[in-house]
């Protein structure tokens, strides 16, 4: 009996509703935050069934941290020819050097390739202009192009240290790849850059449509082990990663949520104890136990805190899709469907409850050590 008086009392006061929204506007966030990830998890992995995934390969330094780092021996790319499971053997040599036009200069990637045309041919390259054959003959990536204002027949300066190389742009060329912010040159005009290194930075090969996977591993375990072999296009891989640093992240922010949760229980089970102090008083002298009082209030808090979530996770998912459908109005060609699974809605709810204990234990025990002839009757 003198436990059920004791949450008529309590549930009573006029700040519980001010208590529970103020959970559910925290709670709200975390809950439309997950629903946005997970659409956006969603269609990476309709992604992924779409786009086919290539059987090209690249060679690489083993020691390399980027391609432009990267030096392997030019022998391997005989060799590789010389192999009958290989479709294409593709040397490249990548170099960062100075863009120099009328408008100043840039920093850009320069790519050097034995054959322009078949290397813009894998791309699926369209090209405006025709491609560099000579050594003083380059193609440049649309991006790169439109950015410095560079138009097809206009003649540029490549720098690299104290070398220099006067090119004319022949072609213009979109790949729809990182090649589209490149500078494409014939591989013997890098020797102007580099003076006389002629190993290539990457070496790209393919092996033929009826080459198991034991060719495959044969050919990888011929080559030297101080390079890697590196399968492009792993969109996978790529999904997985990408995913795996969005959870990271979110798990880093809904820490600082339920940190939030949990000085907010603080609060409100402090002002409980403040404000009730009459109520709790009443109760002492009822014959309450101090395990009575400590369960009363840490009921409270739950209580607010569990109603509070549900609040939350409601409006947070129902929010981000109202927010979705507006933007969606403004924006016809953005469509996102934000969504919230069961399993993390129950997280959400659990997690929060756990903060609130955390937070409202001290003014809880607090409560007990008081005694009643010390509050102000």
């Amino acid at each position: 009996m003198t436990l059920a008086l004791g949450y008529r009392m309590l549930f009573r006061k006029g700040g519980t509703a001010a208590s529970i929204l103020s959970v559910a506007l925290i709670v709200a966030i975390l809950a439309s935050v997950n629903s946005i990830v997970n659409y956006l998890g969603f269609q990476a992995e309709v992604l992924e069934g779409f786009v086919n995934v290539g059987e090209t390969y690249l060679l690489l330094d083993g020691n390399s941290t980027a391609a432009t780092d990267s030096i392997v021996d030019a022998k391997l790319t005989t060799s590789l020819k010389n192999m009958t499971c290989i479709k294409y053997v593709l040397p490249q040599r990548m170099l960062t050097a100075s863009l120099v036009t009328f408008s100043g200069n840039e920093t850009v990637t320069v790519r050097g390739v034995d054959d322009v045309g078949f290397f813009l041919k894998l791309r699926g390259a369209y090209v405006n202009g025709t491609v560099a054959k000579d050594v003083r003959e380059v193609d440049i990536g649309e991006i790169l192009a439109k950015t410095f204002s560079i138009n097809r027949g206009d003649e540029i300066n490549l720098v690299l240290g104290e070398n220099l190389l006067r090119v004319k742009v022949v072609g213009i060329f979109r790949t729809q790849t990182e090649s589209d912010v490149e500078v494409i040159v014939p591989m013997k005009a890098l020797i102007h850059l580099t003076g006389n290194d002629t190993n290539p930075s990457i070496i790209e090969f393919a092996f033929k449509e009826d080459v198991g996977g034991e060719a495959v591993n044969y050919v990888i375990n011929l080559l030297p082990s101080d390079v890697r072999v590196v399968k492009v296009q792993q969109l996978k891989n790529f999904l997985y990663e990408v995913n795996a640093q969005t959870l990271a992240f979110l798990n880093f922010w809904s820490i600082a949520v339920y940190a939030v949760v949990a000085a907010a229980s603080y609060i409100i089970a402090a002002r409980l104890v403040t404000e009730s102090s009459y109520e709790l008083a009443m109760l002492k002298v009822l014959g309450a136990k101090k395990r009575l009082i400590f369960t009363i209030v840490l009921a409270y808090t739950l209580v607010v805190a569990f109603t509070g979530s549900v609040l939350g996770i409601s409006l947070g998912t129902v929010g981000a899709q109202v927010a979705s459908t507006v933007f969606r109005w403004v924006q016809p060609s953005v469509d996102v469907e934000p969504f919230l699974e069961v399993w993390q809605a129950l997280q959400i709810l659990m997690l929060t409850l756990a903060s609130s204990i955390v937070g409202c234990m001290y003014p809880a025990l607090k409560s007990t050590r008081t005694r009643y002839v010390e509050q102000p009757l």
